[in-house]
């Protein structure tokens, strides 16, 4: 998802799915100041089983979270 800073929005939207299906997530982090710390954390706080894996991409700023359930 890399909605140009929406994605904590979408995130609060989809909660609940989140929640009961534990879907995979690949999540831009790199678009608001807070975004690295902020999207991980949350994501945690609503399925504490997904292990999070963070990557950034060629030699810009942008950065994705990946989220897969165990």
């Amino acid at each position: 998802m890399d909605i140009e800073g929406a994605e904590m929005d979408a995130l609060r939207g989809m909660q609940e799915m989140i929640k009961k299906n534990k879907p995979k997530l690949a999540i831009s982090i790199y678009h608001l100041k807070d975004d690295l710390w902020n999207i991980p954390f949350y994501i945690k706080e609503l399925n504490p089983d997904y292990k999070l894996y963070i990557r950034q991409y060629a030699y810009n700023c942008e950065m994705g979270c990946y989220a897969i359930s165990k």
